[in-house]
């Protein structure tokens, strides 16, 4: 089942799509959905400006992994590496803090197993590690099976707000790892709520077809990777799987990250397409969807 959504797009856009059995079919008023992109979309709700890493890294402190030696944490650690980032692993607060004292900078995230945290001294033993390893800052990610309600209350009390509950991918580790170093306690932000995605599908511009891979979604564009994202500006329609349905959508490249002087660590290589105006239906199609997504990054 297609969706039908976004604007008529020129001839050769159009008939890219048609030649694979869609039809794009949109609202009018899009002529602002570029400048209004730049204005709300950011791949992971935060401001570039304000992260500072280096060329070689993912991010410029590390990471430290406080759980249980299991094959879980393992490949957890192996996957935070590939990002790529220094990672710090350890069993406990006071193994931590060994650990982290001797390594080059104090870390900034600390992923915790939920089943370790107790909520009662969580708060206190996150802020004797954050004295003891000399950090700005400590921002914590729960990660484990997804608990009841009253376990959330409790974790939220103790000061945790980011998770990483249930099933997870490369996206998701590396989105929440992304809001933690740019947290900004009672921030609201930016635009739509995003959520990340694992989705591979397919773009379609200048009558050419290429595949992608969502990395993450809102209701207003979306960031796709691919080692050789198309042109900014360019005109592009993205097909989005989404429940049972088959989503068709037209946008515009508002920026890219590609190898270079100018590559972003932060993203994978890929590009950002703003969507023109959705109807309804589709924006609160795709509303729902991060919502659902959403709760399992959130405590």
């Amino acid at each position: 089942m297609t969706l039908r959504a976004g604007r008529r797009t020129k001839n050769r856009l159009k008939k890219a799509s048609e030649r694979r059995g869609y039809r794009l079919k949109t609202p009018s008023g899009a002529a602002d959905a570029e400048q209004e992109g730049r204005n709300n979309f950011n791949a992971d709700g935060i401001d570039m400006n304000t992260r500072q890493n280096t060329p070689d890294s993912f991010s410029r402190d590390p990471i430290l992994l406080l759980g249980t030696e299991s094959r879980f944490e393992q490949t957890l650690a192996q996957e935070l590496r590939g990002l790529p980032a220094e990672v710090i692993c350890a069993e406990s607060f006071e193994e931590a803090s060994a650990r982290a004292g001797s390594a080059c900078r104090p870390p900034s995230v600390v992923l915790v197993a939920e089943t370790q945290i107790q909520p009662d001294e969580f708060e206190g033993r996150l802020a004797e590690l954050q004295i003891r390893t000399g950090a700005n800052r400590l921002i914590p990610i729960a990660f484990g099976r997804a608990p009841d309600e009253k376990r959330r209350r409790a974790l939220r009390q103790a000061g945790i707000e980011l998770a990483l509950f249930g099933r997870f991918g490369r996206h998701a580790l590396r989105f929440q790892i992304n809001r933690a170093l740019s947290h900004q306690p009672g921030r609201r932000p930016r635009g739509e709520q995003r959520a990340p995605k694992e989705w591979r599908t397919r773009s379609f511009s200048s009558g050419r077809e290429k595949a992608v891979r969502c990395y993450s979604l809102s209701s207003s564009g979306g960031y796709f990777v691919t080692p050789r994202p198309w042109i900014v500006g360019s005109e592009i329609a993205l097909e989005l799987p989404l429940a049972e349905n088959r989503l068709l959508l037209a946008g515009r490249i508002l920026y890219t990250n590609g190898p270079g002087a100018s590559e972003q660590r932060v993203l994978p290589r890929g590009m950002a397409v703003a969507f023109d105006p959705l109807s309804l239906h589709v924006r609160e199609a795709i509303r729902q969807d991060v919502t659902e997504t959403q709760h399992g990054l959130e405590v």
